[in-house]
């Protein structure tokens, strides 16, 4: 049953969202299986990680089946059927769960209810509260204009219920807003394929998106007024045309002038289009980006925009820090460190908030400090210990810390070759790493104990070798080879 799909979605319960389910399972309306309610009964307590060292034995399925079928004989078609019937109901709750989430789709589908049923009269009644929370709401994405469809669609048919036989606005206005549906939804979706495209060269193409395209063109005053068309119409130029950073520039005008229009989720992706444009900027050696994409972070921290369920995201929290530390804004970047520790989920701060506070004290070159930190703790997750110890490695490696030094390298060898998480390719990257950094500290310790030549010859020897090696941290290995150089 621990593999079983209800309890992995579960596990990807709020502890309110469980309650919850467990109030849908005791509404008879919903569930009239008394046996769902005693099982769910029973495997709440364990919520919400159903950790599996505690429910081995208590929620095996002979356990279960005995302690809700009592002197019944074990029947493991019976206790499956069970299982799936409440996964089913979970499947229920979740969808009326985002149903509800929706300010504008319950009266749409009241609305056509109404009309299924001949009450036109409620249908006029539901369709001024939609026009209300129309008029109410700032949002004006591609979806805005779906709903304005079904809206339209749904008084179009009211007027056809009727016996006059006259022209009716409706016709007209349902058929626009789908047009403008589908113009904004085409370039969302030409976006997101042109992105992947670059990324992964998955030669995605677009039918129709000329045509489009020439009619933005042709009349760009029009369109400009619609920020579903036109903010993805910027995306789409910056993306085809990387070359010419104004595309990039009238993206951000364009998104900042329109910011409200956009709910959070799909305003984190267009941003996230304008930071991997810097990123790539910065991959072809404008390092001027940086300053952009630190911009950009401050923006939507300033709006709110980046928080996901309310906090901050440990890579996005991580992605901040590491902006500010190469750009050498160390007094912002220490207080965006301890002002936003509480806004990371609660699982993962301590470690998130000792390894950015040990990557900005390593960076403002207060070495100890930084091992002190993590010194302090054990980090858990295979990213972060990994980030540790190669900030370990850097910081001994500069404090010419010989004994621990070598102690690191041989115990960090040994834990990366024994990761099973870890790729082969990453694997080879980190062990280059190790190997690289020993052989730069063992010739940097011989500069000036042997001759000078014997010395140069090793150099350039090793330098090549890196130089054609698949190696963790690259940047840092080529920076300590020419400093030793000098």
């Amino acid at each position: 049953m621990l593999q079983s799909k209800l309890i992995y979605a579960l596990r990807g319960l709020s502890d309110k969202e469980l309650k919850q389910f467990q109030d849908w399972l005791a509404a008879n309306i919903f569930n009239k299986n008394r046996t769902i309610r005693q099982f769910y009964a029973l495997i709440l307590p364990f919520a919400p990680t159903f950790d599996k060292r505690n429910m081995a034995v208590k929620l095996d399925k002979k356990e279960v089946f005995r302690r809700l079928y009592k002197t019944v004989t074990y029947d493991n078609l019976k206790i499956n059927n069970l299982i799936s019937d409440t996964y089913q109901l979970l499947c229920d709750f979740l969808a009326y769960q985002n149903f509800q989430r929706s300010p504008k789709l319950p009266h749409l589908a009241l609305m056509d209810e109404l009309y299924q049923k001949g009450l036109y009269k409620n249908v006029a009644q539901e369709a001024k509260k939609f026009e209300q929370q129309q008029s109410e709401s700032m949002i004006r994405n591609a979806s805005f204009y779906y709903d304005e469809y079904l809206y339209y669609k749904q008084k179009d048919a009211l007027f056809l219920s009727k016996p006059n036989r006259t022209a009716d606005v409706n016709l007209q206005l349902k058929n626009d807003r789908l047009d403008l549906f589908y113009f904004g939804m085409k370039l969302k979706i030409a976006c997101d394929m042109a992105s992947r495209n670059i990324v992964i060269q998955a030669n995605y193409e677009s039918l129709f998106l000329d045509e489009l395209l020439q009619r933005y063109e042709n009349e760009p005053t029009k369109y400009e007024q619609i920020p579903s068309i036109t903010v993805y119409y910027q995306v789409l130029q910056m993306l085809q045309n990387s070359e010419e950073s104004k595309y990039y520039q009238q993206l951000k005008m364009h998104l900042a002038k329109n910011v409200e229009k956009f709910p959070n989720e799909e305003l984190r992706t267009l941003y996230d289009y304008a930071r991997n444009y810097c990123i790539r900027k910065i991959n072809s050696g404008e390092t001027i980006f940086y300053k952009e994409i630190l911009n950009l972070y401050q923006f939507l921290l300033d709006k709110k925009i980046i928080f996901q369920n309310g906090y901050l995201t440990e890579w996005d929290y991580k992605n901040i820090t590491t902006v500010g530390l190469r750009l050498e804004t160390y007094d912002w970047t220490e207080k965006f460190i301890f002002e936003y520790k509480n806004a990371l989920p609660e699982a993962v701060r301590e470690n998130a908030f000792i390894y950015n506070l040990a990557s900005f004290y390593y960076e403002k070159k207060e070495y100890k400090k930084s091992l002190q930190l993590l010194h302090e703790v054990k980090f858990t997750d295979t990213t972060y210990h990994l980030g540790a110890k190669i900030i370990q490695l850097k910081s001994y490696y500069e404090l010419n810390e010989t004994e621990p030094f070598y102690a690191l390298t041989d115990a960090f060898q040994i834990y990366v070759k024994r990761n099973r998480q870890l790729s082969d390719y990453r694997k080879t990257a980190y062990l280059n790493l190790l190997k690289g950094t020993k052989k730069i500290y063992k010739l940097r310790a011989q500069r000036g104990l042997i001759a000078n030549s014997v010395w140069q010859s090793r150099w350039e020897d090793l330098k090549e070798k890196v130089d054609n090696q698949r190696i963790a941290n690259k940047d840092w290995i080529l920076d300590i080879f020419e400093a030793i150089k000098v």
